[in-house]
Protein backbone atom coordinates (compact mmCIF):
# COMPACT_ATOMS: atom_id res chain seq x y z
CA UNK A 1 0.00 0.00 0.00
CA UNK A 2 1.36 3.27 -0.57
CA UNK A 3 1.02 6.71 1.03
CA UNK A 4 0.78 9.53 -0.71
CA UNK A 5 0.05 13.23 0.04
CA UNK A 6 0.49 15.72 -2.59
CA UNK A 7 3.23 13.94 -4.50
CA UNK A 8 5.17 13.44 -1.42
CA UNK A 9 5.84 9.68 -0.58
CA UNK A 10 5.77 8.99 3.55
CA UNK A 11 7.48 5.64 3.07
CA UNK A 12 11.23 5.34 1.86
CA UNK A 13 11.83 3.34 -1.61
CA UNK A 14 13.23 0.70 -0.30
CA UNK A 15 10.87 -0.04 2.03
CA UNK A 16 8.21 -0.27 -0.86
CA UNK A 17 10.44 -2.57 -3.00
CA UNK A 18 10.79 -4.94 0.10
CA UNK A 19 7.14 -4.90 1.21
CA UNK A 20 6.65 -5.36 -2.74
CA UNK A 21 8.37 -8.48 -2.84
CA UNK A 22 7.18 -9.98 0.36
CA UNK A 23 3.77 -9.86 -0.37
CA UNK A 24 1.83 -13.13 -1.44
CA UNK A 25 0.06 -12.82 -4.88
CA UNK A 26 -2.95 -14.77 -5.09
CA UNK A 27 -4.87 -16.46 -2.20
CA UNK A 28 -7.19 -14.67 0.12
CA UNK A 29 -5.71 -16.79 3.03
CA UNK A 30 -1.82 -16.17 2.12
CA UNK A 31 -2.44 -12.11 2.08
CA UNK A 32 -4.76 -12.38 5.87
CA UNK A 33 -1.28 -14.65 6.92
CA UNK A 34 1.18 -12.25 5.87
CA UNK A 35 -1.37 -9.48 6.96
CA UNK A 36 -1.82 -11.13 10.62
CA UNK A 37 2.33 -11.66 10.76
CA UNK A 38 2.84 -8.00 9.94
CA UNK A 39 0.70 -7.17 12.55
CA UNK A 40 2.28 -9.65 15.11
CA UNK A 41 5.69 -7.91 13.85
CA UNK A 42 4.49 -4.81 14.44
CA UNK A 43 3.35 -5.80 17.93
CA UNK A 44 6.93 -7.50 19.04
CA UNK A 45 8.30 -4.29 17.61
CA UNK A 46 6.75 -1.93 20.46
CA UNK A 47 7.60 -4.48 22.73
CA UNK A 48 11.27 -4.42 21.73
CA UNK A 49 10.92 -0.31 22.07
CA UNK A 50 9.59 -0.58 25.57
CA UNK A 51 12.21 -2.93 26.96
CA UNK A 52 15.09 -0.84 25.59
CA UNK A 53 13.33 2.69 26.91
CA UNK A 54 13.31 1.08 30.14
CA UNK A 55 16.77 -0.51 30.10
CA UNK A 56 18.22 3.26 28.75
CA UNK A 57 18.88 1.57 25.33
CA UNK A 58 16.12 4.11 23.27
CA UNK A 59 17.30 7.73 23.59
CA UNK A 60 14.30 8.81 22.33
CA UNK A 61 10.99 8.50 23.88
CA UNK A 62 8.80 9.27 20.45
CA UNK A 63 10.35 6.59 19.09
CA UNK A 64 8.68 4.07 21.47
CA UNK A 65 5.57 6.15 21.32
CA UNK A 66 5.60 5.77 17.60
CA UNK A 67 6.24 2.03 17.67
CA UNK A 68 3.24 1.47 20.11
CA UNK A 69 0.98 4.10 17.91
CA UNK A 70 1.90 1.89 14.69
CA UNK A 71 0.90 -1.31 16.77
CA UNK A 72 -2.23 -0.24 18.19
CA UNK A 73 -3.34 1.24 14.56
CA UNK A 74 -2.55 -2.21 12.72
CA UNK A 75 -4.10 -4.10 15.66
CA UNK A 76 -7.57 -1.96 15.33
CA UNK A 77 -7.77 -2.22 11.62
CA UNK A 78 -7.31 -5.84 11.79
CA UNK A 79 -9.94 -5.67 14.56
CA UNK A 80 -12.25 -3.41 11.95
CA UNK A 81 -11.69 -6.12 8.81
CA UNK A 82 -12.38 -9.28 11.52
CA UNK A 83 -15.68 -7.37 12.38
CA UNK A 84 -17.00 -6.96 8.62
CA UNK A 85 -15.69 -10.58 7.78
CA UNK A 86 -18.02 -11.96 10.72
CA UNK A 87 -20.76 -9.48 9.39
CA UNK A 88 -20.47 -10.24 5.93
CA UNK A 89 -21.07 -14.36 6.95
CA UNK A 90 -23.80 -13.69 9.68
CA UNK A 91 -25.41 -11.76 6.35
CA UNK A 92 -24.92 -14.73 4.47
CA UNK A 93 -26.18 -17.31 6.63
CA UNK A 94 -29.19 -15.15 7.10
CA UNK A 95 -30.32 -15.09 3.38
CA UNK A 96 -33.00 -17.44 2.42
CA UNK A 97 -33.05 -19.87 -0.69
Amino acid sequence: MRLELLGTSFVNKDVLQQNQNQVPSGKFIEYLNYALESVDQLQKEASIRAQQLALGDEEYLHNTVLAYEKANLALQLTLEIRNRIVEAYQELMRIQM
